[in-house]
């Protein structure tokens, strides 16, 4: 009886789907294309480029959606699509989409994305196959056990060829249904709308097989997917609810940070009373913005979400913490950045830089513009100050200049990496770099005065020039160094010589040579130490 009653708690809720894939392979236009042609109202929330962006579609239902896909994609008339059993209204069905960032750098944001999701789009152009951030992005579905489909795009361009993308993905053990296996595919352009429809049909009968349900008695909890201070509002987050409703006025926390939601609202930013299983929502009221990835969950009352508060320590970067070795130098830097994931991303990508001879440490990294605080912070650690997707204002920018403080913003990832590989480079000390040129034998020694000796012999090993430096080698020890001031061949002068040669050298050193002394030649300069 208590299952009986627990089952008809349960409901049908909307998939969480997210779309994934090698960068520029069409990911964000296939979105695009989506919301133009299928979305009755959308909108994006955080950016595509950059951030991890969520929309709420709703999928025409039956034959307005099959006329639709047919017009879009310049196709006569098909047959109607099988309606979607659940998470539907009046309108049609309703699907939650998730768009991770396409570039390396936050290969971290996908592998959450993925865990986030209920369904994954890999997203392949058929004219260039796989690449290893395809495999990267299959990987991370893999690791997360959901089902998937796979979406060839731009098919409307010349050469693609999604029959030799599929031959790929068997090298994979990826097995598409066309080719016997269980892995549903899609022909896709986000430019002529062909196979859009198919597509979200798709998503539909997938969702229908995970038979995904939530149920509304259970207290809400869920994800957050995105958090960020603003200056006027306070702490918000991008939330994505899983289980229970969330409403305006519930105490909500996470393992480390709560709060009380003062502000509900949808993913285009209107204002909501309820938020159910599978949608995502804008939340104000946290006491500081939460971390992306924590779970949260509603309470009865502020003492019992008191009472779930863990100790929580922040996990700082591996450079932190550091044990410095000699002859390693510490590049102490602060990072700024609009949001929490973005700060989770770029430090992903630094901590990855070679650190063998030069650490980076970070005084700080959180998220917000940069103000004085951090100004007087780089002065006194002797910092610089690096922001991704914020601003220093003129005030900040003149404040740095009087501390002689370097402050750099950026909006691509590898470029503010690029910048940090080159600070790490110019506090490396130059070093004088020695290239060995060549091998000489004395045979003979002609004439010794001083410190100038006239010497003949062979060369055994590489090619000697003028006005370069030697050591004198003898029974494998180094006795002293010198300059080879002039060579002679056959009484006349020479730039070099080769080896087998027999030459005379005019060398330069307080170290007298002996008959079968070597002479090991090379060159000297100074080069800016290399990460």
């Amino acid at each position: 009886m208590a299952e009986q009653e627990k089952q008809s708690n349960m409901i049908t809720r909307q998939p969480v789907v997210v779309i994934m894939g090698h960068v520029d392979h069409g990911k964000s236009s296939l979105l695009e294309a989506i919301r133009e042609g299928f979305v009755i109202t959308a909108k994006e929330s955080g950016g595509i480029t950059q951030h991890i962006g969520v929309y709420e579609v709703i999928v025409p239902l039956q034959k307005e959606m099959s006329s639709r896909a047919s017009q879009q994609a310049g196709e006569g008339p098909r047959p109607e699509i099988l309606r979607a059993k659940g998470a539907q209204d009046d309108i049609g069905a309703r699907i939650t989409f998730i768009d991770t960032p396409g570039h390396e750098a936050f290969s971290a944001m996908r592998s959450r994305g993925a865990y986030l999701a209920d369904i994954a789009i890999l997203v392949i152009d058929a004219s260039e196959g796989m690449k290893p951030q395809t495999k990267e992005a299959l990987g991370c579905i893999k690791k997360a056990g959901i089902p998937f489909i796979v979406a060839f795009s731009k098919i409307d361009k010349p050469g693609a060829d999604s029959e030799k993308v599929k031959r790929e993905l068997s090298n994979e053990d990826i097995t598409v249904e066309s080719w016997g296996g269980k892995i549903v595919s899609c022909e896709v352009s986000a430019k002529t709308k062909q196979g859009i429809g198919e597509l979200l049909e798709a998503i539909i009968l997938v969702a229908e097989m995970e038979e995904l349900k939530a149920d509304l008695t259970l207290p809400c909890s869920g994800i957050i997917i995105e958090s960020s201070m603003d200056a006027k509002k306070g702490p918000s987050a991008t939330l994505l609810v899983k289980q229970g409703a969330l409403r305006e006025g519930d105490i909500i926390a996470t393992e480390r940070v709560l709060g009380k939601v003062r502000g509900l609202a949808d993913f285009q930013g209107n204002p909501a009373k309820e938020i159910l299983p599978g949608q995502p929502s804008r939340v104000l009221g946290f006491s500081e913005p939460p971390a992306v990835g924590e779970v949260f969950k509603v309470f009865s009352d502020k003492e019992a979400a008191q009472k779930h508060l863990k100790t929580f320590i922040r996990e700082c970067p591996k450079q932190q913490v550091i044990e410095t070795k000699q002859g390693v130098k510490i590049l102490n830097i602060i990072l700024k950045t609009d949001v929490l994931g973005s700060c989770e991303a770029v430090v992903n990508v630094l901590s990855n830089l070679p650190q063998d001879k030069v650490i980076l440490r970070f005084l700080k990294n959180e998220t917000g513009d940069i103000n004085t605080s951090d100004i007087l912070l780089a002065e006194n650690g002797k910092a610089r100050i690096f922001g991704f997707r914020v601003k220093a204002d003129e005030k900040i920018n003149y404040f740095a200049e009087q501390k002689k403080i370097k402050v750099k913003t950026f909006d691509i990832i590898y470029e503010l990496a690029q910048e940090v590989r080159k600070a790490m480079t110019s506090v490396l000390s130059s070093e004088m770099k020695r290239t060995a040129l060549g091998k000489f034998k004395a045979m003979i020694i002609f004439k010794q005065d001083k410190d100038i000796q006239i010497v003949g012999g062979r060369v055994l090993d590489g090619q000697i020039t003028k006005n370069t430096k030697a050591e004198v080698v003898r029974d494998d020890e180094v006795l002293g160094t010198g300059r080879v001031k002039n060579m002679q061949k056959d009484k006349k002068d020479i730039g070099k010589a080769e080896k087998g040669q027999e030459i005379a050298l005019l060398f330069q050193s307080e170290t007298a040579v002996q008959e079968n002394d070597i002479l090991m030649v090379f060159s000297e300069e100074m080069a800016k130490g290399v990460l």
